[in-house]
Formats: structure tokens, C-alpha cells, sequence
């Protein structure tokens, strides 16, 4: 299929479609229509249908989709078809969460190496992996196939690990630090603001209060 430029917007989808087919695989669904999984997401089935014709589309009329189907093809979309190795650099509360998280691996993202300025956490474990000093980590990249670096590290400190990762040619970053990265076209950014996220939150109760004559 020739390449085509697809929206950020259709983009940020595809997960949670990946995700409702996955849960429908599970319980042994084995094909659905449009309008169902409109029902289900919460997703005009006519957004569904674009969304999936900008990759040639994969249901029959009269049949829908078949979901085992279109659950690997959107896996293969997003690259899960595909071993993703990364490290987490930051070995505080935050990084040991996303370290124990094991459904990463389901999902091909291999957790290979967590990383620490701080003698006092270098060498504790973190779901069998061991800390490892910041002095180790251009090498180690390079010696495990590493994809994705994942940050969970103070914002002062972000600036001057990001330049070390754009020397190995690291392909992502996944960032949890509080900025927003400036790195060379050809490594992928990813960042994530938890508190943007209650922000907007907030405002939405906020709103919800008001409407109902609340304050």
C-alpha cells in the first residue's frame, strides 16, 4: 500500500481501537459492524470508517469487520508486530512504576535497563534488572538494540541526558520530564504531562459543577 500522510488526530485513535478489539478478541467476538463499535467507543461510525479508510479500509459491506482481523492489522500499523527494547532513565518512584509494569511486554515493548545519578539507588532492582549508573548508559544502548529511552528524571536534569541520547542514535524518547524536548527530525518525541492531564481534568468538573448551578 503506497504511503500516505495520516493525522495526528486519526493517529491518537488507533489505541484505543487496538485496544476495544483486543477486549473483543478476548471474549470471542468474532466479527462486529461499524455501528457497534460506534456503540461500544463512544465513536460516530462514520469517524470509524474514515479513520479506517485512510489505510484502505478493512470491512466488507453486509459484514463488518472481522476482529482478529483488524486487530492485527492496526498492531501492525502502530509497529507492535515489532520488538521495541527501551530503557528508563530515572530510577525514582515514577520509574520503578513504569518499570513493574509488566503488560509492556505484551505489547513488544521490552524493559531492558533502568538508569540513576544516585549511588543510593544504583544497583537496587527493579523487576529483575538492576540500576545502573548514568556512566554505563551511551554503551548500553548500543550494545542491547536500544529503540526508546524512557525519561522520569527533574527537569534540570532533562537537557543534558537528551543530548547524551541524541549521540547514541536513539530512535524515541518517552518523555515524562516537565518540558518539551528540542531534539534533531529523526528521533520521535513523546511527551507526557501528568499534570495537564488533572488540569483538564479539574476544568471538566469545573464545568459539570456549573452547569448544574453548583459552585
Amino acid at each position: 500500500m503506497e504511503e500516505k500522510e495520516i493525522s495526528q488526530a486519526v493517529i491518537s485513535r488507533l489505541p484505543r481501537y487496538f485496544r476495544y478489539l483486543g477486549e473483543l478478541k478476548d471474549e470471542g467476538v468474532e466479527r462486529i459492524s461499524s455501528q457497534d463499535l460506534s456503540e461500544l467507543m463512544q465513536v460516530t461510525a462514520s469517524q470509524i470508517r474514515q479513520d479506517f479508510n485512510n489505510f484502505g479500509g478493512f470491512g466488507q459491506q453486509g459484514y463488518g469487520y472481522n476482529v482478529e482481523y483488524l486487530y492485527d492489522e492496526i498492531g501492525k500499523i502502530l509497529g507492535l508486530d515489532k520488538q521495541h527494547n527501551f530503557v528508563i532513565i530515572g530510577a525514582g518512584n515514577l520509574g520503578r512504576a513504569l518499570g513493574n509494569y509488566m503488560n509492556f511486554e505484551r505489547r513488544g515493548f521490552m524493559f531492558k535497563g533502568m538508569f540513576d545519578r544516585d549511588p543510593e539507588l544504583v544497583g537496587r532492582d527493579v523487576r529483575g534488572i538492576k540500576v545502573r549508573p548514568m556512566e554505563q548508559l551511551e554503551s548500553f544502548i548500543r550494545e542491547n538494540d536500544i529503540d526508546i529511552a524512557v525519561l522520569t528524571i527533574p527537569k534540570n536534569s532533562a537537557v543534558e541526558v537528551v543530548d547524551r541520547l541524541v549521540k547514541t542514535q536513539i530512535h524515541a524518547i518517552w518523555n515524562f520530564a516537565h518540558m518539551d524536548l528540542d531534539v534533531p527530525e529523526g528521533i520521535q518525541v513523546e511527551n507526557v504531562h501528568l499534570s495537564d492531564s488533572l488540569m483538564k481534568l479539574s476544568y471538566n468538573i469545573n464545568r459539570y459543577m456549573k452547569e448544574r448551578g453548583k459552585s
